[in-house]
């Protein structure tokens, strides 16, 4: 909207002022009260000034369908939500019974049928249940807005948006790869990028109809359970090494490594990546994380994550039968003698080992194999590189986990890609962006098979 109504604001504040000072004569006593006592009453002109204006061009519209020969053949009033509250609209049908043309102006024109909400309402309720569970939500735009809106109200709003997030962040991601924006070998691009990629298990599952048993009494459905399934959500992130953190891109999908690490790559060219670029991934030994790490960086140095190997080295100790300060000194042992780069003595002191637990330390054998080169820690420290993986780790924490463990939640494996997106918009600072081009596209998602709990 276009900015010059401050003589308004002006006008009507110092009438507000005085009525205040003219009607509370005890207002000194409640000075701390006064924001508090004023914002209800904004919200109230707020209320009024929408639903004037509304039924204004309501007017307006109708009056131009009239011109062109139609009459008004019924009308109805609708409901609109705005931020104040649920504004009634007049919505007439106008008809020519000569020429059989019809219109509905309200609905045509101004794009406002019964039940639709404004775009700063879903705001709201997509602010807040992208953050907490629905039923929270619901009871947090109560608190702040001072009207109440239905939890299955929130649910569709969220769902909805959640659905357009997926979309708009899969087309970003797929931008941010086009090289004829700027090809990579042309790039100016950055020395050194740090990437990081952790999984964690989200409680995902499926309702499945009950063999046998009853129908529901009001739906005549039969009765079903959910069948509990725990599915890992990967979250990555991109950076110029040695920059601040708040400078990070990050992804996250509940899939495999092909299609995280694709768009861990997405993220590496919104953050400058060129082909000069050297990356340094540091992640967990997953099987086929670093292959496909390097498959998508060619230059790629890959570390390790420290706290991953030396959970091993514990699982080890375990296993041959070490406790208390042995199997501690046992793991110290050997993990300085990696840290100094001496891997191939501790390969060649597990190769010897004959006894309890030998199958477990065949396996760390073969693992500190697999990444003999990925562990040279005092070296990567001297170049300053990171060597463990808790900065993707604690993004974890307010990325997926904040909103999909919450307690009690089971999620309906569709559902959970398009919640991560509405995250990662947030985390991104592609909010704003967001929002502004929700606003200008006017599209609508049909939500009715929606999958989302």
């Amino acid at each position: 909207m276009k900015i010059g109504y401050s003589d308004i604001i002006f006008e009507m504040s110092h009438k507000l002022c005085q009525a205040l000072l003219e009607r509370e004569p005890d207002i000194a006593q409640k000075v701390h009260e006064l924001n508090g006592e004023v914002n209800k009453i904004l919200r109230q002109v707020g209320f009024f000034v929408v639903s004037l204006v509304l039924a204004e061009l309501s007017n307006q519209v109708t009056l131009e369908a009239k011109a062109t020969g139609l009459a008004i053949h019924r009308a109805k009033r609708i409901k609109y939500s705005s931020l104040f509250g649920v504004v009634e609209i007049l919505s007439p049908y106008l008809w020519n019974k000569n020429t059989g043309c019809s219109a509905r102006p309200v609905k045509e024109q101004l794009r406002i049928e019964h039940g639709d909400r404004s775009v700063a309402v879903q705001r709201a309720l997509v602010d807040f249940g992208a953050e907490e569970s629905l039923g929270q939500a619901a009871k947090r735009f109560r608190e702040h807005y001072g009207w109440s809106i239905d939890r299955a109200i929130v649910r569709r709003e969220v769902e909805k948006t959640a659905l357009w997030a997926e979309q708009y962040v899969e087309t970003r991601l797929c931008e941010a790869g086009w090289d004829y924006i700027q090809p990579l070998a042309t790039r100016p691009g950055m020395e050194q990028m740090l990437v990081e990629l952790d999984g964690n298990h989200v409680r995902t599952g499926k309702k499945v109809a009950l063999a046998g048993a009853e129908l529901t009494k009001k739906r005549r459905l039969p009765k079903c359970q959910r069948s509990p399934d725990w599915r890992e959500v990967r979250v990555g992130f991109a950076r110029p090494l040695g920059q601040q953190k708040d400078k990070r891109t990050f992804v996250a999908q509940m899939s495999q490594y092909p299609e995280v690490v694709w768009r861990l790559e997405r993220a590496a060219y919104m953050q400058g990546m060129s082909t000069r670029t050297e990356i340094i991934a540091v992640a967990d030994g997953g099987k086929g994380l670093r292959e496909m790490l390097e498959k998508q960086f060619p230059r790629l140095t890959f570390i390790l994550d420290r706290p991953h190997l030396k959970q091993h080295l514990y699982a080890g100790a375990e296993a041959i039968g070490l406790t208390g300060f042995e199997r501690h000194n046992w793991v110290s042992d050997k993990l300085q003698l990696i840290d100094r780069g001496q891997v191939r003595r501790v390969i060649s002191t597990l190769k010897r080992y004959r006894g309890k637990g030998q199958q477990r330390i065949t396996n760390l054998d073969e693992y500190l194999e697999r990444f003999s080169d990925a562990v040279d820690y005092d070296r990567f420290r001297a170049q300053g590189f990171p060597i463990g993986s808790g900065e993707v780790e604690s993004a974890h924490r307010y990325i997926p986990q904040k909103r999909l463990k919450i307690p009690g939640a089971t999620w309906h494996p569709d559902t959970v890609n398009p919640m991560l997106a509405l995250r990662i918009i947030r985390a991104n600072g592609w909010w704003e962006d967001f929002w502004t081009k929700q606003s200008a596209s006017h599209e609508k998602l049909d939500t009715r098979k929606s999958p989302f709990v």
